[in-house]
């Protein structure tokens, strides 16, 4: 349980530090989004007051729309050495540059129209400067009247030049400016400043609020997240806690499956399907303890009681033949001993040492230790990789069967597809019934007609021959012999097939 705590742990502190890391970034992406927006509208407010003044008052062209100047915005003037003037200082210079255009083409003696007073034909009202020369400038026409009513249009007033650009009045402040260029080729820069302080505050705002947020959030995260993990897990305790409680004695029970169809119920599956083949194995273990006891107090009270009898009466026994019996006995516990070690390994999928064996050659020399004739037919040299002395074995099994239960005829055959290698052993036998087939591949099983051990061997040696089949990802079936007996055929992989097997 610890363990599983551990994960919901490590999962929960996973997840929790990932969403803070992300939270984090964004909100300093989107302070800096917010700054860079804020600071870019008060640019843009700037840029929009100074060129609606230049709009009103010099017939300058505004690059942005007509936005009325607030309470913060402040105008500053600044000479040709980039010093600031005051307002009164900007506007002598106006009224000297007008001065001197005026100088040029009005006669100075014209009588002057009042300030403040309407003039004859004109259609606006006087300006604020007064007279200049003589005459007065009417600030909505930018022309020029005289006592007669006549106007004349200023030739130059100050033109603005350029674009709006930007001024550096500090870290606190947004300013653009404009360079007025004058008749007497005298340039004055008018600006317009705008403070960030609203901007800081906005965004000391938007900081206060993310420093209860994204605790807020992050909190709230891990505890969804250890619930969530905590509720994903929750079939896995189920598994574990049920996989705690079977044991050797239990083992036909099986952990519990949840309804969602996800890795969590394939490894229950998996796990049943584990339990599955451990009772398999462990019925397969006890069958053939038992089995084994069976077999193997046969021989030893066989022997015994020959024993017996001869020390019993040891001036009538015929202690050579007694001594080749015991004998036959101890031969027969041997090789059942050897059967079941075999078969030991085999259960254990313990192969051992691997290599090339030449199949062919295997079954020709096999088939020449025995005295009756068995014939082999070779269609061509096969050579595979496995175990040499399981598949030595294995033949060694199927011929032996085959010699206790042939009448007269004995065939072995090998072919190959592109894929095994094919042994067929064959004899003239009684055969074995279609019922029987599978039987016979169980350990210590005999038939009727073999049930004397002496003619029917162990009991194990088509197991074992089967076992090794499967071992090497082969398989051995027995099928009706063309001869009228029994067919047992042996299929192993080649070379390519078993590499790529393993």
């Amino acid at each position: 349980m610890t363990r599983r705590l551990g994960l919901r742990a490590r999962l929960t502190i996973f997840v929790t530090v990932v969403f803070a890391a992300a939270l984090t970034i964004t909100s300093v992406v989107v302070v800096a989004a917010v700054e860079d927006r804020l600071v870019a509208d008060t640019r843009a407010s700037a840029e929009a007051v100074l060129g609606d003044y230049l709009e009103s008052i010099y017939g300058g062209v505004a690059t942005v729309g007509v936005v009325d100047p607030d309470s913060t915005t402040r105008f500053f003037y600044l000479d040709t050495d980039s010093r600031e003037i005051s307002e009164q200082e900007y506007f002598e210079t106006i009224a000297t540059s007008f001065d001197e255009q005026l100088a040029d083409r009005i006669d100075p003696g014209t009588v002057a129209q009042p300030v403040g007073e309407s003039v004859i034909g004109g259609s606006g009202v006087i300006s604020a400067f007064g007279t200049v020369a003589g005459f007065a400038i009417d600030a909505d026409s930018g022309a020029l009247f005289g006592p007669d009513g006549a106007s004349i249009t200023l030739v130059a007033g100050p033109v603005p030049t350029g674009e709006p650009y930007r001024i550096d009045l500090g870290d606190d402040t947004v300013a653009v400016a404009q360079t007025l260029t004058f008749a007497d080729d005298t340039t004055i820069e008018v600006g317009v400043s705008n403070p960030l302080q609203p901007v800081t505050d906005s965004l000391d705002t938007i900081v206060e609020l993310l420093w209860f947020a994204v605790p807020a959030l992050v909190a709230v995260t891990a505890l969804i997240t250890w619930q969530a993990a905590s509720r994903a897990l929750r079939p896995v305790d189920a598994i574990a806690n049920q996989a705690d409680t079977i044991s050797a004695t239990s083992i036909d029970q099986r952990v519990p499956l949840h309804d969602a169809n996800d890795e969590i119920r394939q490894l229950g599956i998996t796990v049943n399907n584990m339990l599955d083949r451990l009772q398999h194995a462990q019925g397969r273990q006890r069958q053939l303890v038992a089995d084994a006891s069976h077999e193997l107090r046969s021989p030893v009270a066989a022997s015994r009681a020959q024993l017996d009898v001869a020390i019993a009466n040891p001036d009538q026994t015929d202690w050579p033949a007694t001594a080749n019996a015991v004998l036959a006995e101890q031969l027969h516990l041997t090789n059942l001993i050897d059967d079941l070690l075999a078969l030991s390994r085999l259960d254990e999928a313990t192969l051992g040492s691997t290599g090339d064996v030449d199949l062919d050659d295997l079954l020709a020399t096999e088939a020449h230790r025995y005295r009756v004739v068995i014939e082999t037919i070779i269609a061509e040299p096969v050579r595979i990789t496995g175990n040499a002395a399981l598949i030595t074995r294995a033949i060694r099994n199927l011929l032996d069967n085959a010699v206790a239960h042939a009448e007269a005829r004995i065939t072995g055959r090998l072919e190959t597809d592109h894929r095994y290698a094919i042994v067929h052993i064959d004899d003239d036998g009684p055969g074995i019934p279609a019922s029987q087939r599978d039987e016979i591949f169980e350990r210590f099983t005999r038939l009727d007609e073999a049930r004397d051990r002496h003619s029917g061997g162990t009991g194990l040696g088509l197991a074992i021959a089967r076992d090794v089949a499967r071992a090497h990802h082969g398989d051995l079936i027995c099928t009706t012999s063309p001869l009228g007996g029994a067919r047992f055929t042996l299929t192993l992989p080649h070379a390519a097939s078993t590499d790529r097997h393993h």
